[in-house]
């Protein structure tokens, strides 16, 4: 094997190597992806099932739930992070719940703390909401509508909830998918291997076609163009018996060959 051939394998080996550990890696990442997925998306099928839920003491959920037609047998309600955390914890089969029903700003109070455990329904359950009332024909009622769109629709929104909520390096539950790799992936990679693969055949053709000058610069009835290609090629065909392999083996035949000939 010739030293261009080592480090073209060299090269090649260290691609597939890194093409390994990426799969392993999204690999594990795309699992870790499905565990945090909800298993219930919908509060009817938690009531349906049966399920304990737990709600916020003190707010409109527990009535919002009653509506709902949700036992009171299985709500629990908490009234800290800390004892909404110890009943999902727990469970709904150990003597906490299943799930928790809240506003959304409980909710990411909640997962700015345990993210690493929980996640949000991307489509949270809705309710009418709140709303301001002014008298009829309120003349800056035009006035404090765009400025309510204002805040919600831009930048000022998310600055309000980085003040109260903090910074966290928690996945959006929004946006909790696996970015699967493909080619495109590896293209920077493929495109040196390539390089260098295509490189190393350039050098080994250029030395062979060096080593064999003699050949193209033949002449007389065998020195066309066509014969000198078929020529070469025959040579390019041959075993090349200065590399490493051929020279081993030639001395391992000679031993072989007297040591028989010591034994007679």
């Amino acid at each position: 094997m010739s030293n261009l051939t080592r480090f073209v394998v060299i090269i090649w080996c260290f691609v597939v190597l890194i093409l390994t550990q990426s799969y392993t890696a999204n690999l594990s990442s795309m699992l870790t992806v499905q565990k945090l997925q909800p298993t219930v998306t919908n509060i009817n099928e938690l009531i349906k099932k049966g399920e304990y839920v737990g709600y916020q003491k003190g707010t409109f959920v527990e009535q919002l739930l009653k509506d709902l037609n949700c036992s009171e047998s299985k709500m629990k309600a908490y009234k800290s992070v800390e004892e909404l955390n110890e009943f999902l914890t727990k469970g709904s089969e150990n003597g906490g719940i299943a799930a928790a029903v809240d506003e959304t700003p409980y909710i990411k109070l909640f997962l700015s703390t345990y993210c690493s455990n929980y996640t949000m329904v991307p489509l949270p359950f809705r309710t009418d909401g709140f709303g301001f009332v002014f008298p009829i024909n309120f003349p800056l009622l035009h006035n404090i509508s765009s400025a309510v769109l204002n805040v919600t629709q831009g930048q000022q929104i998310k600055d309000i909830e980085k003040k109260w909520f903090g910074e966290t390096n928690c996945p959006d539950s929004s946006s909790l998918a696996s970015h699967s790799l493909g080619l495109d992936s590896f293209w920077g990679l493929f495109v040196i291997a390539g390089t260098v693969s295509f490189s190393a055949v350039l050098v080994s053709i250029a030395d062979f076609v060096y080593k064999q000058k003699d050949v193209l610069r033949g002449s007389g009835p065998r020195g066309t163009l066509s014969s000198k290609m078929v020529e070469l090629a025959k040579r390019f065909d041959e075993k090349d018996l200065s590399f490493h392999a051929f020279k081993t083996s030639q001395v391992q035949e000679h031993q072989r060959h007297a040591s028989s000939t010591s034994s007679l």
